[in-house]
């Protein structure tokens, strides 16, 4: 427990935290993914998961193109019913389940790194996270990434106890294995990873008739458990995560090497997004190289996982940016540290001090960098009073109220995002940008500012519809379809 009593990290949590609360803002982005893990969490307090996942069918297989699946996995929205519950659809209230697994990340971050590196090194690697302003912009996101982020840095952890072998412990793993799955569907890899370094393990060990027994049952143990808490997690909640599997209908084998290079490129924004930091990235990533050679033995759980993982993004059919990449980064950074560390030791004389104090000046550097940023992040919200525009400003929110108060319960919305559509104002709801498809709808909501995934609001005349114009805001015009 002496982790938890270290001063110093105690100060960068509480830091971390202070500066993830003043970058919250007051509303959400319009990347309408977070409607469906809130409408899921609504419908688990008000007990109607069945319902939601009948609309939100329509929604999905209605619009032009495949939004997501019917039902995300419902841990994360398991994760936002009590914040649901006290405080219904408050964007502040809904982001502080990551804001809490993120302190739990880095808690676990440094549990993780304590032991492979000093006492300086692993919080100076705390630090880079804690203050790192592309994650703490994240926790805006109602998302699963964080919480994931959580979980599978915390199962990988437990993986690398090599002490953690005995049944309950086991037991323990398949559990949280389970939980990581019940958030993201990616989770499975996490077990995938164990039994795939088991079986490896039993392998090298074949000729000794004890181990390879042991072995065999450590798999069976943490597979049992998981699949007992996926039976009953099946049992309480609908389908719907199916619809992942339809996505892989737009795959298509050309992508593949374009992902490879976007992929690898992406981990530069941990640093920053200009090009100074690209070149400081690939610099990193030399010294990652480093570490995976010297550790390869040793930490052949993280080398796994991250092979799994990126096999898995590479050939998903759309480009999900960087919080695809989240939960690869602490294995990333770990590598990059051993990397350095490793070539440190390998100078000669007194140019092993140097490299190493070179080595913490760098790093002392860019955190403080970090640092900078996400101060000046911070205070930029809170001097515009945290306000970011999206589904709940002041223009949304009205147009919102119309189509809450001024239309049939049973009308059907055609609005570039049906999911926040549907949440905010309890109608059906599809995304269309063809002509064809409007008739389905009774209602046309057509953003002035929208690019894309909609008809442009110049462009409508040309479907030659019937059309009403009942509404109109700074934003947004609403037009009823003429039957």
């Amino acid at each position: 427990m002496r982790t938890f009593r270290d001063p110093i990290l105690t100060i960068i949590l509480l830091v971390s935290v202070v500066f993830g609360t003043l970058t919250l803002t007051r509303g959400h982005d319009w990347g309408d993914d977070f409607a469906s893990y809130v409408g899921q969490a609504k419908s688990i307090w008000n007990g109607t998961t069945n319902e939601f996942v009948e609309h939100n069918r329509f929604t999905i297989f209605e619009s032009s193109i495949l939004l997501g699946p019917v039902a995300y996995p419902w841990g994360y929205p398991l994760i936002l019913v009590p914040s649901y519950a006290f405080k219904g659809l408050s964007p502040l209230v809904l982001k502080l389940p990551g804001l809490a697994s993120y302190l739990g990340f880095l808690i676990c971050l440094f549990i993780l790194t304590k032991d492979r590196f000093t006492r300086t090194e692993s919080l100076l690697l705390v630090s880079l996270f804690a203050f790192n302003p592309l994650l703490l912009d994240f926790l805006n996101q109602i998302t699963s990434d964080i919480p994931f982020l959580f979980l599978s840095t915390f199962v990988l952890l437990l993986m690398t106890i090599k002490k953690m072998r005995k049944p309950f412990d086991l037991v323990i793993l398949g559990t949280l294995i389970s939980f990581a799955f019940f958030v993201r569907t990616q989770g499975i890899l996490l077990l995938s990873t164990f039994l795939l370094a088991e079986i490896i393990q039993l392998w090298k060990d074949r000729t000794d008739r004890e181990l390879t027994k042991k072995r065999a049952w450590n798999m069976l143990i943490v597979s049992g458990s998981f699949t007992l808490w996926w039976a009953i997690y099946a049992m309480i909640f609908p389908g719907g995560g199916e619809s992942y599997l339809v996505q892989y209908r737009d795959f298509r084998l050309e992508t593949v090497s374009g992902f490879v290079r976007l992929y690898f490129w992406v981990f530069s924004l941990f640093f920053g997004q200009t090009t100074a930091w690209e070149y400081l990235y690939y610099f990193v990533f030399v010294f990652f190289l480093i570490g995976v050679w010297v550790r390869q033995k040793e930490d052949d759980i993280f080398i796994f996982y991250s092979l799994l993982w990126m096999l898995l993004i590479i050939t998903w059919p759309s480009w999900q940016g960087p919080r695809f990449i989240f939960p690869l980064l602490p294995i990333f950074m770990i590598f990059a540290f051993q990397g350095m560390k490793t070539v440190a030791q390998r100078l000669a004389g007194k140019w092993q001090m140097v490299g190493q104090k070179v080595i913490m000046a760098f790093w002392v550097i860019i955190t403080g960098v970090f640092l900078f940023t996400s101060t000046a992040n911070a205070y930029n919200n809170i001097s515009t009073d945290r306000v970011t525009n999206g589904p709940y400003d002041l223009q949304s929110t009205t147009m919102f109220d119309y189509i809450r108060e001024k239309t049939p319960p049973d009308s059907i919305i055609v609005f570039f995002k049906p999911r926040a559509m549907r949440l905010f104002t309890n109608r059906d709801s599809f995304m269309s940008f063809e002509c064809e498809r409007l008739p389905l709808g009774d209602y046309i909501v057509l953003s002035k500012k929208a690019e894309n995934s909609q008809i442009p609001v110049e462009q409508i005349g040309f479907c030659n519809l019937p059309l009403d114009d009942v509404y109109e805001n700074r934003r947004f015009l609403v037009l009823k379809i003429l039957k």
